[in-house]
């Protein structure tokens, strides 16, 4: 199909009143933007998005609305492609998509949707490709190495591309921006005021352990070296302190280092009398039933469970709406993760969280729900780097959403007081740091380096710490 044909379809889409029905406010902007990219005769760029305002959503309606006869959605995870074929089917109400996974190869569908790791193969088969019109790429900081980046040139040159993502930067050497261009973005903060998102507060637990051994390996801390030297009880032990003295009754994820980690630590949420699981992706060594996985989700979801810890199984692709806190037992030095992790909590409630207890609690202490982020600083020695806190990636402690100012100097600004504790086992009133100045001074003290990194609209930069 020729551009003009799709740009023709996709504007009369616009003009409908059908978009006003299909798209939030804040999407139609984003999709008009899309349409204009294109426009100007541009058909390979990327959207850098909030996870929870609807990425996937938007790529439908470009499929679907454009009139695209074959089209090729690529997703990073196998979790990832059952979740895009029902949001599919959910979102348009179109049946007929193939998968491309294991022994379930199918490209005949008006849609396929496969992963990168399984599409990497068919990529030997140059002919086949020359059927998709539209190729989106989800999560596309995970096309980034070079075979991946290889897929792309194989397609025809009029192949439309659409990259997604909530972070485009893996590291200084891989930028999504390098792959392709830009055609719209949106931070956090714009989509908790336009209410896309929930509001949020990022509070900072200090630690005495000392980070400056664990070395960067691949572009994150070494997670050996974590288990070593961060896999403590009492660190751990203030995972389930925070969540019972200040969280407690509400969704909550605890992020850990390894499977063993998980388990452990979700046995200590237990025996706090906290209804709490671990899941995983199975392995040969900890085995986990794929029923047994899907029944904690789905109790997870519905608040059967108020504590889920993991590795990183639910960093991308799992929406559980009424998820309202986040505990990072597990450091990282990755802008990718950092983002991925804290997008889990900022999902607005669907009308299924109404009636349950934590939907209930923070709607009636804060006008709406507000998401808490709790990240371990631990000390950094000679080591000079931090690791990634939230705060970095909001720039900011606190978003409140429209209609929770009437709250900020009451509930809000009141649980803002003493929240940082040393790591000891006698606990001292906790005092929270709540701006990235704060912070540095904290920071400045755990390490001769004289800039530490943060993150702003430049990226990754050093500020100075004296």
């Amino acid at each position: 199909m020729i551009l003009s044909k799709i740009l023709a379809n996709i504007k009369h889409y616009l003009a409908t009143t059908g978009v006003n029905v299909r798209l939030r406010p804040g999407q139609i902007s984003i999709f008009q933007a899309l349409h204009d990219f294109l426009a100007s005769g541009q058909i390979q760029g990327y959207l850098k998005l909030p996870s929870g305002i609807g990425k996937t959503n938007l790529a439908i309606e470009l499929a679907i609305s454009g009139g695209f006869n074959k089209v090729l959605f690529l997703v990073p995870t196998l979790t990832l492609v059952n979740q895009t074929v029902e949001r599919f089917r959910s979102f348009s109400g179109f049946q007929d998509i193939g998968i491309f996974i294991g022994t379930k190869k199918s490209i005949d569908s008006p849609i396929t949707v496969a992963t990168y790791q399984s599409f990497q193969k068919l990529a030997k088969y140059a002919t086949l490709l020359n059927q998709f019109e539209l190729v989106i790429w989800d999560e596309i900081h995970h096309a980034l190495t070079p075979n991946r980046r290889k897929i792309m040139t194989l397609f025809p040159e009029h192949t439309i591309h659409l990259g997604l993502t909530a972070s485009d930067t893996y590291n200084q050497d891989k930028t999504v921006s390098n792959f392709m261009p830009l055609i719209a973005e949106m931070s956090i903060e714009e989509a908790i005021k336009l209410k896309m998102l929930c509001g949020v507060r990022c509070w900072i637990a200090q630690t005495d352990i000392d980070l400056s051994s664990i070395k960067i390996i691949r572009g994150d801390y070494d997670a050996r070296a974590q288990k070593r030297i961060i896999d403590v009880q009492r660190r751990n032990q203030q995972a389930v302190q925070i969540y019972a003295e200040y969280l407690y009754g509400q969704t909550c994820l605890v992020t850990c280092i390894n499977i063993e980690h998980a388990i452990k630590v979700a046995e200590l949420f237990k025996k706090a009398g906290i209804k709490a699981e671990a899941v995983w992706g199975s392995t040969q060594k900890h085995y986990l039933p794929a029923k047994e996985l899907r029944q904690r989700l789905e109790d997870f979801k519905t608040g059967k469970l108020q504590v889920i810890t993991t590795v990183d199984l639910l960093d991308t692709g799992f929406d559980n709406t009424l998820l309202s806190c986040l505990i990072n037992l597990r450091i990282t030095s990755s802008l990718v993760k950092a983002t991925q992790r804290g997008g889990r909590v900022l999902r607005l409630f669907d009308y299924k969280d109404t009636n349950q207890p934590a939907a209930k609690f923070l709607k009636r202490k804060f006008g709406g729900k507000l998401a808490t982020v709790v990240d371990l600083l631990d000390e950094c020695g000679n080591h000079g780097y931090r690791p990634v806190l939230f705060s970095d990636i909001l720039d900011n402690n606190m978003i409140l959403s429209p209609g929770m100012e009437q709250y900020q100097n009451r509930a809000v600004r009141k649980q803002r007081s003493n929240f940082l504790w040393p790591s000891d086992t006698q606990l001292v009133p906790i005092k929270l740091h709540t701006t990235m100045t704060e912070v540095a001074k904290i920071t400045s003290q755990l390490t001769t380096f004289a800039n530490l990194p943060v993150v702003n609209e430049e990226g990754l930069v050093g500020i100075p710490v004296n």
